[in-house]
């Protein structure tokens, strides 16, 4: 298997460049950030499955914006193998967050107000759900399905069959791009801030945070080309992207807190589960006015 030490070359990008160099740049800079991390992981670096996680969801979404420049195949069979790879980190991921979360909120609390041992009930839940995750991680690294997504990543960029639009300008085919993901975000966020329903528009939200994840990506793999304005852009979406991340945390904190407060188990009645749960409808009413506020300047400042 492919190590971060014997990788190809990452083609030269700048502003005169093709967007092929561009995107095999940031796609070459990418897979060899997710070898590394998996070398990390692999001797127990605490915050190695998050790292690689994000270089494999950097991956997947360039591949996706920047999908033109590629052939269908194999691009469209590594996407969907790097969403899975992404999907078996996420699992272990998000024990680590809820758990960490969770610990504060409680915390956070008046001791009159904890009733029973809700924070060991939670460590144990949560401690139990990553080494669980954590065992399919590895086992899921040391089977067939990674070792040739790890091989089809390493032959797209030693042979790349890039596509006629992939030898024209990075300029003037990344800024295309850009302003395509961006248009999919503002029609994202023009349906959410439609919708009544508070269940509906928390799901239609977390669909707008990966459009504005897919539009820092792609605004990333540009800046060599296209400098500080690339930058603003990558620095306003993941701006966007982190307060709609704090909202959709606090979804699945409080689905979680229904869970528990269902299975209390020795962990004490479900008062405080019940309790918890309104702090957290509080802190997602206030991370949904947190982005409309940054939303409103961002919809000002990059029109592109």
């Amino acid at each position: 298997m492919a190590s971060a030490t014997d990788l190809p070359a990452a083609p030269v990008a700048g502003p005169d460049g093709t967007a092929g160099d561009a995107l095999l740049r940031y796609v070459a800079e990418q897979y060899a950030e997710m070898l590394r991390q998996e070398g990390r992981l692999r001797t127990g670096e605490a915050d190695a499955i998050h790292k690689m996680r994000v270089s494999t969801r950097r991956l997947r979404s360039v591949l996706a914006s920047y999908r033109k420049l590629l052939p269908e195949q194999p691009a469209k069979q590594i996407r969907a193998e790097l969403k899975w790879l992404a999907q078996v980190l996420g699992a272990a991921r998000d024990a680590q967050v809820m758990r960490h979360r969770l610990l504060e909120l409680v915390a956070s609390q008046q001791d009159d107000l904890v009733k029973g041992p809700v924070s060991a009930r939670i460590d144990a839940e949560l401690t139990a759900r990553y080494a669980e995750a954590a065992q399919t991680v590895h086992r899921e690294l040391g089977a067939k399905r990674y070792a040739a997504l790890v091989r089809e990543l390493g032959e797209l960029l030693e042979d790349p069959q890039l596509t006629g639009t992939a030898s024209r300008s990075a300029r003037k085919v990344g800024r295309r791009l850009i302003r395509r993901d961006l248009r999919r975000l503002r029609r994202r966020v023009r349906k959410a801030r439609e919708e009544n329903d508070d269940a509906r528009r928390a799901k239609i939200f977390h669909e707008a945070r990966k459009d504005a994840k897919r539009l820092r990506y792609a605004a990333e793999a540009y800046v060599p080309v296209g400098g500080e304005r690339a930058t603003a852009m990558v620095e306003a979406a993941e701006t966007v992207q982190k307060a709609l991340g704090e909202h959709q945390d606090s979804v699945v904190t409080r689905e979680l807190l229904v869970w528990l407060g269902a299975h209390p188990g020795r962990g004490g009645s479900g008062f405080t589960y019940g309790r918890l749960h309104a702090v957290e409808e509080q802190q997602g009413r206030a991370a949904e006015q947190d982005f409309r506020r940054l939303w409103q300047g961002f919809a000002a400042a990059h029109g592109w």
